[in-house]
C-alpha cells in the first residue's frame, strides 16, 4: 500500500510525528543515490576552490584521507537527515508532494568554507568567482551575519547543463563553531517538537527559549584578555548580499523555559568536559587528524558530544531544580504531592511513545561512518591561520 509508513522520524531528536509513506521514502532514496554518486567531483573541486583561494587564509572543514579515498566529511547530506527534511516540508505545507521537496532541494551535496573575519569577505568573493568559472550560477545567497541564532552566508549554486546543485555555507572559525555548539537547539526549534506537545500557541515561549540561548553563545564566543567578547562580524560582509535576519529574539525568556530546553538539548547532545571544537580551535595539529564528525552534529549527521549550553552549570538552575518562585509557578503535583517538572514529564511520556511507534521502523544509515583510520590531509601552512582552528 502506497499509504503504508515508510520511515519514522527518531523519537531521540522529538521527531517521531513525522512519517514518510513507503512511496515517498522509496523517492526520497533515489534522490539521496543520485547525490552519493555526485560526491566524489564535487569534493574535488571543491579542494580546487579552497587550494586557489588559500592567500585568503581558506579552510575547507573535514577533508581528510579515510581508507585511502579521498572524501569530505558531511559533503553529502545523510539519508536519515534528508527523509527528516523532507517530512517537515510535507507537514508545513499539505499542498506539496514530495517530488515537490526534492526538486526544491538546493543541499544534498553540501560544503563548508572559512576565512577568518579580517579576510572573510574577500574570500567569499573569490570563491563565488571560482564557482561562476566552472560554469555555476548563483541560485541563492542568505547574508544572515545580523540574525541573532545563526551568523554565516548560505549559497546555493546550479550547474544549468546539468542541474547539478551544491550548497555552500561561507563561515569564519568563530562562526562556524558555534553554529555547531548550537545544533542541538537548532534541531529542537525547527523540528515541530515543541509544537508536537505544547500545541501552536504554547510552543512560543519553549522556541524563544532555544533562541536565546543560541543568541548568547555568538555574544560570549571570544575570549580577549580574559574578557569574553561577542563574535567578530566581518567588515564589507553586505557587499556579498543583502543581510537580513531570519529570528526576531522575543524579549528575555522565563528560567523555566530557558532550562527546560536546556534540559532537551542535551538528551540530544549530551555534555563533555571539554568539545572537541574548541580543542581543535587551540591545536592546529590536533586541526588536521580531526574529522568534522568528530566535532560536532551537524545537519542531522552523526551524534557527537558538545559543550554544554549557555548558562548551564552551578549558575543555573536545571529543569527540575529552580528557584522557589520558579517552582510555584512552573510546577505540577504528582500523586505523592512532590513537585515534578511538567516539561520533563512531557519529554519521557514522548519518548516512551516514540519508542513503541518506531518498532518496525524501517533502520536507514546515511554513507559509511567515517571513523576508520585514516590518514589527516596535510592543508597548506597558510591554512593553519595562526593556530585558528577548523571549528560543523
Amino acid at each position: 500500500m502506497n499509504d503504508q509508513i515508510g520511515w519514522r522520524g527518531s523519537a531521540e531528536k522529538g521527531e517521531a510525528h513525522l512519517t514518510l509513506s513507503a512511496a515517498d521514502d522509496a523517492l526520497v532514496q533515489a534522490a539521496w543515490q543520485q547525490a552519493e554518486a555526485m560526491r566524489p567531483a564535487f569534493d574535488t573541486m571543491m579542494r580546487e576552490i579552497r587550494d586557489r583561494t588559500n592567500e585568503r587564509g581558506s579552510q575547507l572543514p573535514g577533508d581528510r584521507l579515510s581508507d585511502g579515498v579521498a572524501e569530505v566529511d558531511y559533503s553529502l547530506k545523510t539519508l536519515e537527515s534528508l527523509r527528516g527534511k523532507v517530512a517537515r516540508e510535507l507537514d508545513k505545507d499539505l499542498a506539496k508532494s514530495t517530488a515537490d521537496v526534492l526538486a526544491d532541494m538546493k543541499d544534498l551535496n553540501r560544503y563548508t568554507l572559512l576565512f577568518e573575519a579580517q579576510s572573510y569577505t574577500r574570500g567569499v568573493q573569490e570563491t563565488f568567482q571560482e564557482l561562476r568559472a566552472r560554469g555555476f550560477e548563483e541560485i541563492k545567497a542568505q547574508n544572515t551575519w545580523t540574525d541573532p541564532v545563526y551568523k554565516g552566508i548560505n549559497s546555493a549554486w546550479e550547474h544549468p547543463g546539468s542541474g547539478q546543485r551544491i550548497e555552500l555555507q561561507l563561515h569564519t572559525p568563530d562562526s562556524f563553531r558555534v553554529k555547531m555548539e548550537n545544533h542541538a537547539l537548532y534541531e529542537l526549534s525547527r523540528s515541530g517538537t515543541f509544537k508536537a506537545e505544547f500545541g501552536l500557541t504554547g510552543a512560543g515561549p519553549y522556541i524563544d527559549a532555544a533562541n536565546q540561548l543560541q543568541n548568547e553563545r555568538y555574544q560570549t564566543c571570544r575570549e580577549v584578555n580574559g574578557e569574553r567578547l561577542p563574535i567578530e562580524i566581518p567588515d564589507g560582509h553586505e557587499q556579498l548580499a543583502p543581510p537580513f535576519a531570519r529570528v526576531e529574539l522575543q524579549g528575555i525568556a522565563q528560567e523555566y523555559h530557558l532550562a527546560a530546553v536546556r534540559e532537551r538539548a542535551n538528551a540530544i547532545a549530551p555534555n563533555s568536559a571539554q568539545s572537541p571544537a574548541s580543542s581543535v580551535t587551540q591545536n592546529p595539529a590536533t586541526q588536521q587528524n580531526m574529522s568534522v564528525a568528530q566535532l560536532a552534529e551537524m545537519k542531522g549527521g552523526v551524534k557527537a558530544t558538545t559543550t554544554g549550553l549557555p548558562g548551564q552549570g552551578a549558575q543555573a538552575p536545571s529543569a527540575q531544580a529552580q528557584s522557589a518562585s520558579s517552582t510555584q509557578s512552573s510546577t505540577q503535583t504528582s500523586a505523592s504531592g512532590q513537585a515534578v517538572n511538567p516539561a520533563a514529564g512531557l519529554a519521557r511520556q514522548r519518548s516512551a511513545r516514540g519508542n513503541a511507534q518506531n518498532s518496525g521502523n524501517t533502520a536507514a544509515q546515511g554513507p559509511a561512518a567515517q571513523q576508520n583510520t585514516a590518514r589527516p590531509r596535510q592543508l597548506p601552512q597558510q591554512n593553519n591561520n595562526n593556530g585558528r582552528g577548523r571549528g560543523h
